[in-house]
């Protein structure tokens, strides 16, 4: 058993997973192991990048992917933060719903021949907050972080905005819709930015939201469950949240910089809506980044 403490961690699995293996009963058992590989290769093309160009560790899991940093380095955080505020918007552009969650604490590895085990204190925060986020996002929670220090947590909060508080702006409100109370002191929490990656007017972020997994099954918007129209209902008044937070904060965008650019670089500004890119160009744009542009 390996033993990793006081390092940054994280899960990421597909918000209403369940409902989607419901749907796919339908197609039969082959048909059904067919579709749900597709989309598992696709989030596969998309960490596998990550894997090659950041010191982070990926590995498989139960129905989704962890993620940890070999030491508790302030600058690994920098890292999951950026490339998981791309893995949510490419995951998106390619109708795959996300969840995430991040946070710094001990963990355990275990890797026996009948399989990985992950244990620990930061495993189990891990699983309290996966299991309360009800909308596509990212949630990150520093046990440690005081407001005095974290030089990095500041950057991502007052440069790149990634990272961002509830309620950051007065005027624009945001309650976060989690399934059951999290005891965690919100002065310790903030949540993953995804937006500001996509670069996408409100009908077109509204219409991926509601278009889940359409990439990879006949979809019908009126043949969804209440539980999933709940997720996405928050999904979007989320992104409406980091939309008008942006607006309040008189942000701007160098729209001469790539998303490459942006997302890397911790000392780039920030955006306005009409230096965003059209959807004509930013579905290919998005493709053509996931397969060969993310690096150092």
């Amino acid at each position: 058993m390996e033993i990793f403490q006081n390092v940054f961690i994280g899960f990421v699995d597909i918000l209403g997973y369940t409902n989607f293996e419901n749907k796919l009963e339908g197609y039969g058992i082959d048909a059904a192991k067919a579709i749900e590989t597709n989309m598992f290769n696709k989030l596969d093309t998309f960490i596998d990048q990550f894997r090659r160009r950041t010191s982070i560790t990926w590995i498989r899991y139960s129905d989704g992917f962890v993620f940890y940093s070999q030491d508790g380095a302030i600058d690994n955080l920098s890292e999951m933060v950026k490339t998981n505020c791309m893995l949510l918007a490419l995951s998106l552009n390619s109708s795959i719903p996300l969840r995430i969650a991040i946070t710094q604490n001990t963990i355990n590895i275990d890797n026996a021949d009948s399989g990985t085990t992950i244990s620990g204190r930061g495993w189990s925060m891990l699983s309290e907050i996966e299991n309360s986020l009800n909308w596509m996002g990212g949630f990150l929670y520093l046990p440690n972080y005081n407001g005095a220090h974290h030089e990095t947590v500041q950057g991502l909060i007052q440069t790149t905005y990634l990272v961002i508080k509830q309620n950051f702006v007065p005027n624009v409100k945001f309650n976060p819709p989690f399934k059951q109370d999290l005891k965690f002191s919100t002065k310790n929490t903030w949540f993953l930015n995804w937006q500001k990656c996509f670069h996408q007017d409100k009908s077109m972020v509204d219409r991926d939201i509601k278009n889940w997994w359409s990439q990879f099954q006949p979809h019908n918007t009126d043949n969804v469950s209440e539980e999933v129209k709940e997720k996405q209902k928050n999904s979007i008044e989320f992104a409406d949240y980091c939309r008008a937070l942006h607006q309040a904060s008189n942000l701007v965008f160098h729209s001469k910089r790539s998303v490459r650019d942006f997302v890397l670089n911790p000392n780039i500004g920030t955006y306005n809506e009409r230096d965003l890119p059209q959807r004509s160009v930013g579905r290919s744009f998005i493709s053509s980044l996931r397969l060969s542009q993310i690096s150092h």
